[in-house]
């Protein structure tokens, strides 16, 4: 069960699956959907920094990528930006 943060929204699966359609990762999307959705909790205010760190960081295609791999990359990028008041 997803633990909520008082008031603040979470994103739906089609809002996460939009934000890597976009940025044109769809195939890393495709294999990490559902360890992503259960490993943490995406809020709405994550949209513009997940979309930020998916045009910046690079993603080979044919490299295999763990969950828990992407999810600390996106933490250490998520907490830089906040720390350096970029968001």
């Amino acid at each position: 069960m997803k633990k909520t943060d008082g008031g603040i929204g979470e994103m739906t699966e089609y809002e996460l699956e939009d934000i890597f359609h976009e940025s044109g990762h769809y195939h890393l999307y495709e294999r990490l959907k559902y360890k992503l959705w259960i490993a943490y909790q995406w809020l709405e205010a994550d949209r513009n920094i997940l979309s930020e760190f998916l045009t910046i960081y690079d993603f080979d295609h044919d490299e295999e990528l763990y969950c828990k791999e992407f999810l600390f990359h996106y933490k250490i990028f998520k907490n830089i930006k906040k720390k350096n008041a970029f968001y």
